[in-house]
């Protein structure tokens, strides 16, 4: 893993001024609050207002609303159950909040309502994902919701709905001299259609029911457990976990983007942070390959890495060190994996450890 190197006193300085927050900020890193970034920051088009977003829109995309330094570790506070914002974005999300015309830990209306759609969204589609990729069968996901060890979930009305309905549909669909595979497939597509109509039928009687509170800003819940279909989005997330994350083939792509990040963020790191002048972000680097690697770095990252666009939102004065890493975290979050990979393998070929005359590192 890659080490900041603080051999100079700006750089002892700029490290002791790295705050909770700050350092919480890379800790806890959340992508709801880096998805803010993106599309305030990391956009440039012409300004430094990122995609020009509304307010209204801005707030409603944060599930969150604490600072790194605020999140409620207890998780009964569902608003600061995790990072809303970082550091960067505070002022930001200050303004926001304030023109929108939220207070305390009150989340906007449709914040709700994205969260209810996330939920649904992945529980069902992660499910439907594994069956694909033959992890498991359809078959395996109805007897798990119908046979479930918790009584109250294969008794829930709205589980027996929808496995009563598509086992209904299996032996008319028998009938249709499909191969097995197609069968499978088929019967998947018709039972994710069906979930998703049952639980977006159930979250907009739970927003209905709960209006009061969630535009006073008292609602402290998520839609989807407030509502009839709670116990379908919570027996389909389990068997997305059991079957599915905890299978060996996915265990190996994860431990393989594990050790290609490891290596890479060390790579991003010297180029990142082997320049001339510590305090001048834009400034030469001190070897080949750190310029290089430095160029394969988004160029509008790097230009709100240097200062380059200032124009509308106030300087937030953070130290250098955060700046680093921040440059470093934008860089990962907003790779794909494919991407991932081949910049990995790009900077390894062109990779040669400097070693001193007596063949030892330096």
């Amino acid at each position: 893993m890659f080490q900041p190197k603080a051999g100079k006193t700006a750089q002892n300085d700029d490290i002791s001024a790295l705050t909770i927050q700050h350092k919480n900020d890379f800790l806890n890193f959340e992508g709801n609050a880096q998805t803010l970034r993106i599309l305030t920051k990391l956009q440039v088009i012409g300004d430094d207002l990122g995609l020009n977003i509304t307010c209204g829109t801005l707030a409603a995309i944060m599930k969150y609303t604490a600072s790194s330094d605020r999140v409620d570790l207890s998780k009964k506070i569902q608003a600061r159950k995790k990072v809303g914002y970082f550091a960067s974005e505070a002022d930001l999300v200050a303004r926001v909040r304030e023109k929108v015309g939220l207070e305390g830990d009150a989340k906007h209306p449709v914040a709700l309502v994205m969260e209810a759609c996330d939920d649904i969204a992945y529980s069902i589609l992660d499910a439907e994902d594994s069956i694909k990729k033959g992890l498991v069968s359809f078959n395996d996901l109805v007897a798990w919701l119908q046979n479930n060890s918790d009584n109250s979930i294969s008794n829930d009305p709205v589980v027996k709905y929808v496995c009563d309905y598509i086992t209904e549909e299996i032996p008319h669909l028998s009938t249709q001299n499909l191969h097995p595979g197609e069968l499978n497939d088929i019967t998947t597509q018709k039972f994710r259609v069906l979930a998703i109509h049952v639980m977006i039928t159930a979250i907009t009687t739970a927003f209905k029911e709960q209006y009061d509170g969630i535009v006073s800003g008292s609602f402290n819940g998520e839609l989807i457990k407030s509502s009839q279909a709670a116990k379908l989005c919570s027996a389909l997330k389990d068997f997305d976990r059991e079957n599915a994350f905890s299978h060996q083939s996915v265990l190996e792509v994860e431990l393989n983007g594990f050790n290609t990040l490891n290596r890479l963020m060390d790579f991003l790191w010297m180029g990142i942070s082997q320049r001339e002048s510590y305090k001048d972000l834009g400034s030469k680097r001190t070897s080949p390959f750190a310029a290089y690697v430095y160029s394969r770095i988004s160029r509008n990252y790097r230009r709100v890495f240097e200062g380059q666009i200032k124009q509308y939102h106030k300087d937030a004065q953070l130290p250098v060190r955060y700046k680093e890493l921040q440059l470093l975290t934008d860089m990962v979050s907003g790779m794909t994996d494919r991407f991932c990979i081949d910049l990995h393998d790009d900077l390894v070929k062109h990779y040669r450890e400097i070693r001193g005359i007596d063949g030892t590192a330096p």
